[in-house]
């Protein structure tokens, strides 16, 4: 027994350095054996155990196996459900990993049970970063969203909110990007009044603290534009249209693809104007500077 727990260490130690190094497949097969060693050297649950089920998980969620990491992280929470004392810190970091892989596999039930067990732990400690809070709530709603369950959703958004006013102040670059995502939700939902007002506020703030050509105002102005094109104010989501583009072409000679997207907007918008060969050209000149 006591050798299979020194060659077990010993194992664990070059699977640290390998995945380091990113040789996942390499990595992978020691955390295998490992974990064999494991399950003759410790009883179930015990911490090690938990360890090796946990690193050969984590290795495969690595490697882009996110179907191969589940059993492994979830039969390793398990067992840190019921260790005692309870780790929150343990059970924070396992949860919030299997959330973005049931997340990511589709598994939309389990990751809501899983992020929400996530912040439940997170939220007892006091050195997790606001961030990582703000995310999984983040997470949360936009499963809500997805899966049809908007009402659902206001609350995570509303929630991680108050969360980065309650660390920042209600004027931060961090807290404008929480209210852009409020604001899409609103407008999404068709409630207009709402989504202008939040859009608003969270450009008044990257215009505070940003540049004039940074891409989050860019960014800010596109999507109010979308509510004012949305609620019938062509005139005003025209203007900001043609800022949102202006300031994409400014910040870089090559834009992103959001730069595309602002632009299909418009022409859309020129469309329904009649402005056909406008909308045309102006797609057209898009499609050139992206390929730039």
């Amino acid at each position: 027994m006591k050798g299979d727990e020194k060659l077990w260490t010993i194992l664990n130690d070059k699977l640290d350095m390998l995945r380091a190094s990113n040789r996942f497949p390499e990595a992978v097969r020691v955390a295998e054996t490992a974990l064999t060693l494991a399950q003759r050297a410790f009883k179930p649950g015990d911490p090690n155990y938990t360890l090796s089920l946990e690193k050969l998980g984590q290795l495969h969620d690595q490697a882009g196996d996110r179907a191969a990491a589940k059993p492994y992280l979830v039969k390793a929470h398990a067992f840190l459900e019921k260790a005692e004392p309870l780790d929150d810190r343990a059970v924070f970091r396992s949860a919030r990993r299997l959330g973005f892989v049931c997340d990511n596999l589709g598994e939309t039930e389990a990751a809501l049970g899983y992020y929400e067990a996530a912040f439940k732990s997170g939220a007892r400690l006091t050195d997790i970063p606001y961030s990582d809070l703000g995310t999984i709530l983040n997470n949360v709603a936009l499963i809500y969203r997805k899966t049809g369950r908007q009402k659902a959703a206001e609350p995570y958004y509303l929630h991680a909110l108050e969360i980065y006013e309650k660390q920042l102040g209600p004027e931060h670059p961090d807290v404008a990007s929480v209210l852009n995502n409020l604001a899409v939700f609103y407008t999404n939902e068709r409630r207009f009044a709402e989504a202008e007002k939040t859009h608003l506020r969270a450009l008044a703030i990257r215009e505070k603290f940003h540049p004039p050509t940074h891409p989050d105002i860019a960014q800010s102005k596109c999507n109010l534009a979308v509510v004012y094109h949305s609620n019938g104010d062509y005139a005003r989501a025209s203007e900001l249209y043609r800022a949102s583009i202006k300031t994409w072409e400014a910040a870089s000679e090559k834009p992103p693809e959001d730069y595309e997207i602002v632009a299909s907007n418009y022409a859309d918008l020129l469309r329904s104007l009649g402005k056909a060969r406008q909308a045309n050209q102006l797609e057209e000149r898009a499609r050139k500077k992206r390929r730039s």
